[in-house]
């Protein structure tokens, strides 16, 4: 009788390791935080193409896509960085770090965005095929088309209390940094307009 309490004991807390890590549910309180660091070239005259074109490097840019998408842009999401009739953004997560219990989670998630008013992928691709890639991706070059260029370097910071899966709170935290970096390429796009 006591070797088969042991075994429903094993197997609750195998059955409960299981549901917190392979699952996706979060019922917590956050409290989020934002930087964002922006470096921009602008051109005068600058063409600043209507909706938006996304390469998504990650579930990152499908996030972003649909938060812009939810604010009424016309979004495209592109297989490759291909020149686009809108502006053009390439997004991925730089790195993740999150400390974690099902009640208690503190994450931090650093996304990097590079942008081009005009749909043009140029800088985008310089920086991907560079040696160096942090000169690469502060170095703006001249465009044939007038344009606004820039990049978005944006960390946020969480910290949640409540009942939480581990990939419940990963998916948290990239939906904290899309809407932030919606925020930003809207922001980026009206300058432009302006």
């Amino acid at each position: 009788m006591r070797r088969r309490n042991v075994y429903i004991l094993l197997l609750a807390v195998l059955i409960l390791s299981v549901v917190f890590y392979w699952g996706n549910f979060a019922f917590a309180v956050s409290k989020a935080a934002s930087t964002a660091q922006v470096g921009t070239a602008r051109e005068s005259n600058a063409t600043v193409n209507p909706g938006f074109c996304i390469y998504p490097d990650s579930k990152l840019g499908e996030l972003v896509a649909d938060e812009l998408r939810n604010r009424g842009h016309r979004v495209l999401l592109l297989s490759a960085p291909v020149q686009c009739d809108g502006q053009f953004a390439a997004l991925w997560v730089e790195w993740i770090n999150v400390t974690y219990t099902p009640v208690f989670a503190r994450g931090e998630i650093k996304v990097i965005a590079i942008y081009s008013s005009a749909g043009d992928p140029t800088h985008y691709l310089r920086y991907r095929n560079a040696t160096d890639r942090r000169t690469a991706l502060i170095d703006f070059e001249k465009t044939e088309v007038p344009q606004i260029r820039s990049y978005v370097i944006l960390t946020v910071s969480d910290t949640s209390k409540g009942i939480m899966s581990l990939r419940g709170y990963a998916d948290h935290l990239m939906e904290q940094s899309a809407k932030a970096l919606a925020d930003s390429l809207e922001k980026l796009g009206k300058e432009g307009a302006e």
